[in-house]
């Protein structure tokens, strides 16, 4: 390799790294979802986030849940003004408090070590599995940083004698807003199938604009990577459940050689995606609004000529971020 090679090659190394990072401006951020389904039933929910809403020039914050096989959830959060948590120059490297992310080690870890709580985790995903995939670009950017990626885990919480040894799969997502989300999007919905033989991802987000953008992929026979953008997707049937929480009853992805339909359960879990952030970024970061994130359970019964998609349970993770649309009576009995 030449040296003017070399210097490109560091070079691009660099603004690699820098990406990672919120853009300049306010309001603007970057966060992680892992989601990671276990073998024994387990499942693990977290965000890490960076924005540059508050006081001083960065702030971050985690947060999530442990939920057991029974259904019991395990909540964890931390979050942090700047000066008070520990960053690596690439941003992928983060200490919030008892919350870390490391996204730099040939290991990539999320981990929690919070006496407070009583609740102890570490999640590993071998850093060679990640898929890199930049599914939408622009002042609101996502990456497929892992797809149904091999994963275990360690897990703990006050009364447990040892912590649980875990064995599934994850996903990893990274979502870089240039501008306040609430002014780029009004809600997504991420669909996970993580299973030990097939794992699929689904992201469809209605822009603040009233346009939508749709991506779809899985893990092939191969262990490849099958991705389909469809035309369009029809969302029905948007309804308050007995839990209060208004989400659509389907979605319908066409075109692009993706057809079928994704069937919505009541809501699972509910959270306020703000919670962990210093009260004052709270307040400067979504002023007068009510975001929520919500997760639900789901089926998969989507179809493809060329590579079949994965069918059966899955999980839907929502983020809404404005009001929906006009909905229908609580159900009761369904």
């Amino acid at each position: 390799m030449t040296r003017v090679a070399a210097c490109l090659l560091l070079l691009g190394i660099a603004a690699s790294a820098r990406a990672e990072l919120p853009p300049p401006g306010d309001c603007a951020g970057v966060y992680w979802d892992l989601t990671a389904i276990f073998e024994e039933g387990d499942q693990i929910y977290a965000r890490v986030l960076l924005t540059r809403v508050g006081p001083g020039e960065l702030g971050a914050a985690g947060q999530g849940h442990w939920i057991d096989p029974d259904g019991t959830p395990t909540a964890f959060q931390n979050g942090r003004s700047a000066g008070r948590f520990e960053i690596d120059p690439s941003g992928r490297v983060l200490r919030i408090g008892s919350t870390g992310l490391d996204l730099a080690s040939p290991t990539h870890v999320f981990s929690v070590d919070n006496d407070k709580r009583g609740v102890k985790l570490r999640v590993e995903v071998d850093a060679a599995e990640a898929v890199a995939l930049p599914i939408h670009g622009g002042g609101l950017a996502v990456e497929v940083v892992h797809l149904a990626s091999r994963a275990r885990a360690r897990a703990w919480r006050e009364g447990m004698e040892t912590p649980r040894a875990l064995a599934g799969r994850a996903t990893w997502i990274r979502t870089t807003h240039a501008a306040c989300e609430r002014d780029l999007s009004a809600w997504r919905v991420d669909v996970h199938r993580l299973a030990a033989d097939a794992g699929l991802l689904g992201i469809h987000e209605q822009l603040a604009s009233g346009e939508a953008r749709s991506w779809w992929g899985w893990r092939d026979a191969d262990g490849g990577v099958a991705t389909r953008r469809p035309a369009r997707v029809a969302v029905e049937g948007w309804r308050r459940d007995a839990s209060g929480e208004v989400l659509p009853r389907r979605l319908r992805p066409a075109g692009a050689d993706l057809g079928g339909d994704v069937a919505i359960a009541g809501s699972r879990l509910a959270v306020d995606p703000l919670d962990a952030l210093p009260r004052l970024a709270r307040m400067l970061y979504w002023f007068g609004a009510n975001p929520r994130r919500v997760w639900a359970d789901a089926e998969l019964a989507l179809s493809s000529d060329a590579s079949p998609p994965p069918r059966g349970p899955a999980l839907a993770s929502f983020t809404l971020l404005r009001d929906p649309p006009p909905t229908l009576p609580p159900e009761t009995g369904r």
